[in-house]
């Protein structure tokens, strides 16, 4: 396939994103972990893959719960869905403006007594009863409640459930696992027995309320990420909050995503622009960090930390063309790198695959920049274009790892 074939884009290097994939990777993920929900986490541009495109294929595929970290991304979420979603966000600052998300209808985590205060002040002012979420920081000593930051969020609770008017309805509970992507660590089943405690807790007040905080059998409670959603059985909780496998990734180091039933859904691509024969001897890019032994050719790539791809990973990666592995030589520089061909037969205009179907994996770039795969996704920079592929098509497609037909170019998400 080359550029030829695909519509032209806005940025040299594109971000393919699979909806049908996706679709495939939630229905999988939302019957796996039954009778819990599956709460679709859309963070940090829906890990990279463009949250303008995601979210909406999510919704009209009838996923309506939602989670992001800061209450920026719940408003432009909201916008984006509409009132038929229900988005919750947990990361904000003691100046965060609260007023405007409790009005556009945000759940909001509260991690610290503080927070509480001043959603109850927001709730005040607005007149638009608090939906929130306690988090309880079970044993990953992050953001969330500790004991004694219960026991007062507790007491201030009790105090509202006496109000004329609670301003609060307390809609779950929430927790998070450290080390859930590694099943035989003890620390799970801990951090579930501190986490069940708090809940206990919580439940007993609810109930003493008299359903003026919210009902406790309507509680929602939510512990789980992926790497629990895939491991434990049954998996904890009345909802688990997934992001990595929603998109086709693998959070357990001994397993691929084909191992556990899910589809990448980014493939990123770019395409040869240049190529030159190159004598032995001859350095490449900054630093010259990299000589060519015997006499070869080089394809010019555009791409580079630019547009996320990891420096690190320099004289390491590999990428794809006409179904072909090449190594990356020399250093990866801010808009492009460079590829030794040797005497493969290579043209300019020839797709050349990053990663995704057809090349190397996310995870094989994570291992090449010594980090996760995580991170390779959620850094591709917003000067790459989104595009979807496959919008109208079924599961079945996707799961061949088939190279899809190109639809609805976007330009770079936000």
């Amino acid at each position: 396939m080359t550029s030829s074939d695909t519509p032209p884009a806005g940025s040299l290097v594109r971000a393919e994103i699979d909806a049908a994939a996706l679709r495939a990777n939630a229905a999988a993920l939302a019957a796996d972990i039954g009778p819990a929900r599956l709460k679709c986490v859309v963070k940090a541009n829906a890990y990279g893959h463009g949250v303008d495109l995601v979210a909406p294929i999510l919704h009209a595929a009838g996923h309506r719960e939602f989670c992001v970290a800061t209450l920026d991304e719940a408003m432009s979420l909201r916008r984006l869905l509409g009132e038929d979603a229900t988005i919750m966000a947990w990361l904000y600052g003691p100046q965060t403006d609260l007023d405007a998300p409790l009005d556009a209808g945000i759940e909001l985590g509260v991690s610290t007594a503080g927070a509480l205060d001043r959603i109850l002040a927001a709730a005040a002012r607005t007149g638009v009863p608090a939906r929130i979420h306690l988090k309880i920081d079970s044993g990953l000593g992050r953001n969330g409640l500790a004991p004694d930051d219960v026991a007062t969020v507790l007491a201030t609770l009790k105090e509202c459930a006496g109000e004329e008017r609670p301003r609060v309805i307390v809609a779950g509970i929430m927790s998070h696992f450290a080390v859930a992507d590694e099943p035989e660590r003890p620390e799970t089943a801990q951090q579930q027995e501190v986490f069940e405690t708090a809940r206990r807790e919580l439940t007993a007040l609810l109930d003493s309320a008299g359903g003026r905080l919210g009902e406790a059998d309507d509680l929602d409670v939510h512990i789980a990420n992926s790497p629990a959603a895939l491991t434990l059985r049954p998996v904890p909780g009345t909802s688990a909050r997934v992001g990595l496998a929603l998109y086709g990734l693998s959070p357990l180091a001994d397993a691929q995503p084909e191992d556990l039933g899910l589809v990448p859904v980014m493939r990123l691509v770019s395409e040869v622009v240049n190529l030159k024969d190159i004598p032995a001897g001859h350095g490449a890019s900054y630093g010259l960090t990299y000589t060519a032994e015997a006499d070869t050719r080089f394809a010019l790539v555009p791409g580079g930390y630019g547009d996320g791809l990891p420096r690190s990973a320099s004289n390491r990666a590999e990428v794809s063309i006409r179904g072909q592995r090449f190594p990356i030589v020399g250093r990866i520089a801010m808009d492009q790198f460079i590829v030794d061909v040797g005497d493969t037969e290579v043209a300019i205009g020839d797709e050349v695959v990053l990663f995704g179907p057809g090349g190397p994996s996310a995870t094989d770039w994570a291992d090449w920049a010594e980090t996760i795969n995580y991170e390779i996704v959620t850094r591709i920079s917003a000067r790459v274009d989104r595009i979807a592929v496959n919008a109208e098509a079924t599961g079945g497609a996707a799961a061949t790892g088939s190279v899809p037909e190109t639809e609805q170019p976007t330009a770079g998400a936000a």
